[in-house]
C-alpha cells in the first residue's frame, strides 16, 4: 500500500485578455507570457484563423497554437462566435497535460454576444487540479449576473482544487465579483487592469475553490504602458495549492 503524500505546491497563474491581437504580434504577446513564467494562463479575446483589419499582422493565425509553440506550453481553445473565415473565443495554456477539457455555454438571457467557460482537469506530478478560463458579458446586468452564478456553480462541482481566471467585466464591489468572492478565494490584488495605458477599472481576476485549498503568496500587475501588447494588463499570481 502506497501512502498518500500531503503538502503544498507553488503555482504561478496568469490571466490575459489579448484584445484579439490588435496591439501586438504573436511574438510580443508570447514574450509577455514567457516573462511571467506561468504554470497556467487563461486567455480571452482569442482569434483563430480570422481576418481583421485591426489586426492584420495576425491574420490567418491560430493564436492558441502560436502562443503554445512560442511558450512551450499546451494550448486549448473554445469558440464563442464565428468571425470571418475563422473563430473568436477564449483559451488556456498549461505547463501540464490535460486529462479532460470541457466547454460550457454561459446563460444569455439578454441575447448578448455568446460567452463560454473552458474548464480542464490537469495532471501535475502527484496531483490533479482544475483550471478554467472565462470572459463574462459587459452589456446586460441580468446576463452577467446569471453568468457569474453559473461559473461559480460549475467550479464548485470540481473533484479537485479548482481555479477560474479571466476578464469578468466587473469591479471588485459589484454584485458580479461578489458572487465569486463570497464563495471562492480571490487570489489577486486591487490593482486596476484596464485600459492598459491609464487603468481606471479592475476587470481581471483569479479565484480558487475551495478557499482552504489555496493561499495567495503574491500578485503582480505590470506598470501601465502605452506600449502594452493589449488593452488589458495581465494579472499574475503566485499561489500555493494543498495536496
Amino acid at each position: 500500500m502506497v501512502e498518500k503524500a500531503y503538502g503544498e505546491r507553488p503555482l504561478k497563474v496568469m490571466t490575459y485578455n489579448l484584445r484579439f491581437g490588435e496591439l501586438s504580434d504573436m511574438d510580443g504577446l508570447a514574450e509577455a507570457i514567457k516573462a511571467a513564467n506561468p504554470d497556467f494562463v487563461a486567455l480571452q479575446e482569442v482569434d483563430v484563423n480570422t481576418n481583421r483589419d485591426a489586426a492584420k499582422h495576425n491574420n490567418g493565425l491560430n493564436y492558441v497554437t502560436e502562443l503554445a509553440q512560442r511558450t512551450g506550453m499546451f494550448g486549448y481553445y473554445a469558440r464563442t462566435i464565428n468571425f470571418g473565415p475563422g473563430y473568436y473565443g477564449i483559451g488556456l495554456l498549461s505547463r501540464y497535460p490535460a486529462e479532460k477539457i470541457e466547454k460550457f455555454e454561459l446563460p444569455n438571457p439578454g441575447n448578448q454576444e455568446p460567452r463560454v467557460l473552458l474548464k480542464g482537469v490537469f495532471e501535475m506530478p502527484g496531483q490533479k487540479i482544475v483550471f478554467a478560463s472565462t470572459h463574462l458579458d459587459y452589456a446586460d446586468h441580468e446576463t452577467r449576473k446569471q453568468q457569474a452564478r453559473f461559473v461559480v456553480d460549475r467550479m464548485k462541482e470540481s473533484e479537485y482544487p479548482a481555479l477560474v481566471a479571466g476578464d469578468f467585466n466587473a469591479e471588485p464591489n459589484s454584485i458580479y465579483a461578489k458572487t465569486f468572492s463570497t464563495e471562492m478565494i480571490d487570489l489577486t490584488n486591487t490593482t486596476k487592469t484596464w485600459p492598459a495605458d491609464e487603468p481606471k477599472e479592475k476587470l481581471d481576476y483569479i479565484f480558487g475553490y475551495p478557499r482552504e485549498a489555496f493561499t495567495k503568496v503574491g500578485c503582480f500587475v505590470p506598470e501601465p504602458s502605452k506600449k502594452s501588447p493589449s488593452d488589458h494588463l495581465p494579472v499574475i499570481s503566485d499561489i500555493t495549492v494543498k495536496y
